[in-house]
């Protein structure tokens, strides 16, 4: 059977999400951390890797291929469902491995973040709720901010099935390709800024488009819309480069970003021509469960630990122990929490909604 008409799962996407994940790790840990501490004095991490750092300056591009997945799950996720169903699969995706992230990072910053890092009890609340950057307050974990504009395109996929217009998703993402390009040249008021995000929704219009080529193959529309997105992707990949030299004050290429991401495409193209199946393995579903905890947890305990062994520690082996370490509890959170408070909510969430 064709595994493009069936329920087969893509397992070469879990391994792509976890890779995405380690190399959002690698960032933060052998750059960022230590060039935002160096610029600004905020604290994220003492420790300097001047062999690794040339290369993870690029491994922030884990983020672009976090979208880009988004766009072809989430779309193959919402075919043949309603909008309620796919509301409550995604709260219950989202949110009971949100819960613990948020109180495992809010607690370990109570205990031992002071004097770098605290957090108070409204924050801690608000923080629950995934949308507290939206209302001014601050994230208890840096990285959350992505969440925010996973939930923005949720929604849009929420609006497109309540009117029942999935069949028309070709021309949806056309029309929001056309407002990224007109924002180019009038920019969109802030309300518009919010809900097509231009500089990140080319990747989930191009994951998304991706997905319909795996679905039912390549044609002239689809062929020159993503193109059409392809093209939009590197512009604000440049200017994303950019923007962090100008902010890390150090030579960031424009070249490498394209050769990353255009790469990012290549693979999407074998996954859609149904290339990759030798890497369908079901042992990479767990690395694939392992991904979202361990992007929600790494960043600000990974810094706090920095903070408190970077001076004393060689730095390599706390680089492998900390990376270990949140594998490891990424793990824990995903066996001995996400699951059973997914199979906890599901049926009565099921029940409320009368799915």
């Amino acid at each position: 059977m064709d595994n493009r008409t069936n329920k087969a799962r893509l397992y070469e996407l879990d391994l792509l999400r976890f890779i995405a994940a380690l190399a959002v790790l690698f960032y933060h840990y052998t750059f960022m951390g230590f060039a935002e501490n160096h610029i600004q004095g905020d604290y994220t991490s003492p420790v300097e890797y001047p062999i690794l750092a040339p290369f993870a300056q690029y491994t922030y591009l884990g983020v672009n291929l976090f979208f880009m997945i988004s766009g072809f799950v989430i779309l193959l996720s919402a075919r043949n469902s309603t909008a309620l169903k796919f509301a409550s699969s995604r709260f219950i995706r989202l949110y009971p491995a949100f819960w613990v992230a948020v109180t495992l990072s809010a607690a370990i910053i109570f205990f031992f973040g002071s004097p770098n890092y605290s957090v108070n009890l409204s924050q801690y609340i608000m923080n629950l709720s995934m949308i507290s950057g939206y209302v001014g307050i601050d994230p208890v974990d840096g990285v959350y901010w992505t969440l925010l504009i996973e939930l923005v395109f949720y929604a849009l996929i929420f609006i497109v099935l309540f009117f029942n217009k999935l069949a028309y998703i070709e021309f949806l993402l056309a029309m929001w390709l056309a407002i990224i390009i007109i924002n180019l040249f009038f920019t969109l008021p802030t309300l518009g800024q919010l809900f097509f995000f231009p500089e990140w929704g080319t990747y989930f219009i191009s994951g998304s488009l991706l997905y319909l080529i795996y679905l039912k193959g390549l044609d002239i529309t689809r062929g020159l819309l993503l193109f059409s997105a392809y093209i939009l992707t590197l512009y604000f990949a440049v200017l994303e480069a950019q923007e962090l030299e100008r902010f890390y004050k150090l030579s960031f290429s424009t070249l490498i970003p394209i050769v990353i991401i255009s790469f990012f495409y290549l693979v999407f193209f074998l996954i859609a021509f149904n290339k990759t199946q030798r890497l369908r393995s079901k042992k990479l579903q767990t690395l694939g469960a392992l991904t979202y905890p361990l992007y929600l947890i790494h960043a600000t305990i990974g810094f706090i630990i920095y903070n408190h062994f970077g001076n004393t520690v060689n730095r390599y082996v706390l680089l492998t122990a900390v990376i270990l370490l949140m594998i490891v509890s990424a793990w824990v959170i995903h066996t001995f929490a996400e699951k059973p408070m997914a199979q906890f909510l599901q049926p009565k969430l099921k029940k409320l909604l009368r799915l």
